[in-house]
This record gives structure tokens, sequence and C-alpha cells, in this order.
């Protein structure tokens, strides 16, 4: 999936597992978002602005015309915008999970178009910053899912597994209530409040430890700031990095998560903290599961 090709799981069976499970290792190197194509009233609209949101900070949003938004020559622009401006903003690549691509709410023309759009504009040194794995639940209906232009974009590498599983969750969670309807069915690596601890688990230890000592040496500090050469020596003294390029590399993960903040001063002195008291407190209390 480092690719430029985007993954299709087809065979006997319900994938929703096997997918899941293999969203939980991707979250080692990127985030990870889960759709329910299964569910009718899956909306785009909303996947996309909740990308734009998390994780641009609402910079696409700003500048769509108004008068678009919500036409579907509109939703196929909003994802090249959000996929270019990903590209440029974003060094930790996307994974969307699509548990069965081929849903009702899917299975338009315009909607393949926008989910490849997302991935194929999203290109950033000849690799795919947004990077999606599906799944097929009726492969005699996917291959009249897409024309053949949308699928030489998708460029599908098709992977047989066939699990021999019932569909419960796909059809406890299937059609919805009128209750339910516009409610987009995602989940997410990126969090924020108390849910930081669920990023905490996606990270490497590596990741985690330099965290947790930023945040003893923050608690000891009266202005909580930490400077990135004392974080550097504490590092080097633990054996926790090994060298500035491996400290840098893991700074920048966490600052891509949105755990910590970096600063400088007027000497252009680097400093770090965690912004949230809560995150703050979930952070040092935080233990691996073993």
């Amino acid at each position: 999936i480092s690719t430029k090709q985007s993954i299709l799981l087809y065979g006997l069976g319900s994938k929703k597992a096997v997918l899941s499970a293999f969203g939980e290792a991707l979250s080692n190197e990127g985030d990870v978002l889960n759709i329910n194509g299964y569910d009718e009233e899956v909306d785009l609209n909303l996947l996309f602005d909740y990308i734009d949101q998390i994780f641009l900070g609402g910079a696409v949003s700003a500048t769509i015309d108004n008068s678009f938004r919500g036409t579907r020559d509109g939703l196929i622009t909003k994802a090249v915008s959000i996929a270019k401006k990903f590209a440029l903003m974003r060094s930790r690549p996307l994974f969307i999970l699509i548990h069965t691509i081929d849903g009702v709410g899917l299975s338009d023309d315009f909607s393949q178009g926008s989910l490849q759009a997302l991935t194929r504009s999203s290109e950033k040194d000849r690799s795919p910053m947004i990077r999606i794995a599906a799944s097929v639940d009726n492969i005699n209906a996917a291959m009249s899912l897409w024309s053949p232009q949308v699928e030489h974009k998708f460029d599908w590498a098709w992977k047989k597994v066939n699990t021999h599983q019932p569909f419960f969750e796909e059809l406890q969670d299937g059609p919805q209530t009128t209750v339910a309807k516009k409610k987009l069915k995602i989940t997410s690596t990126q969090k924020t409040g108390v849910a930081v601890l669920q990023v905490l688990s996606s990270l490497a230890p590596r990741h985690t430890d330099v965290l947790q000592l930023l945040v003893g040496i923050q608690q000891n500090n009266a202005n909580n700031l930490t400077s990135y050469s004392a974080l550097k020596e504490v590092c080097m003294k633990k054996m926790i990095t090994t060298s500035e390029g491996n400290l840098r590399s893991i700074l920048k993960e966490l600052l891509d998560h949105e755990l910590i903040v970096s600063e400088k001063d007027e000497g252009g002195n680097e400093y770090l903290h965690v912004p949230s008291q809560q995150a703050l407190n979930d952070i040092a209390n935080y233990k691996r599961s073993t």
C-alpha cells in the first residue's frame, strides 16, 4: 500500500475483521479512518469535511464556493482540493479503510470518482499521501462498479480473502432509521481530549517513551516549557534515542498528531510542551498493555 496501488479484498465471507486488523498495523505509520460503506446513509461530503477540519484545520472549506457545495461535480472538486492540500501540509500519510466499497451508499459514479480523486490527487514524491484499502462483497457487481478510467486510476491490487465469516456487523449496522441518517460512521486514530489514550496505543513504544519523558520534565518546570536541548540530553542519557535525527523524526510524528507544540524564543532556542492539561495527565499515567 506504500506504492501507488490501492488494495481491494474480495472473497467469501465478511472481511471487516481482516481489514480492521490491517488498519491497526497501518496506524504505526499513519493515521487511519474506517468507513462503513455498507451504511446506505454514508456521506462523502461529511467525510471530506472531517478530513479537512481534523487534518487541515479547515483550510479547504474556507476556499470552496458555497454554490458548489453539495453538487456532484463539487464533490469531486472538493476531493481534489483536499488531496492536494493534504499533500502540501502533511508528512504523515492517511489510510482510508472502506468496508464494502460496493455498498449502496457509495455505488454511484460520483462517489467512486471522488474516492479515486482523493487518493490520486494526493501524490507527494511520487507516492499518494492518502491511500485506500477496501473490501468488496459482491465481486460481480464490482466488475461493473467502475468505468475503465476510474478503475485504472484506483490501480487496484486484488487480494483474495475467503474468511467464511458471517456478516453480523454489516447486517446490524446496515440500512439505518431516519434517526441515524446523515451520521458519518467513521473512526479515526486522530484523537483529542480523553481519547488521547487511543493515539498513544497506536504509537511505537519509543515515541511514547519520548512523550512521557517530555511530560515528566514539563511537570517539574514552573513555566511548563522544556528546551529541545534538555530533552535531547535526557533522551540520550536514558538511551531512548541514539541520534538527533532519530529524535527529530519522533518529534515530527508527535507534532503531526498534535500531541505536542514547538515554539522558539527570540534567540531561536526551541521549546516543547504538551498544550492540554487533560492530555498531560493521560500521557503521564499511560501504561502500554502487554
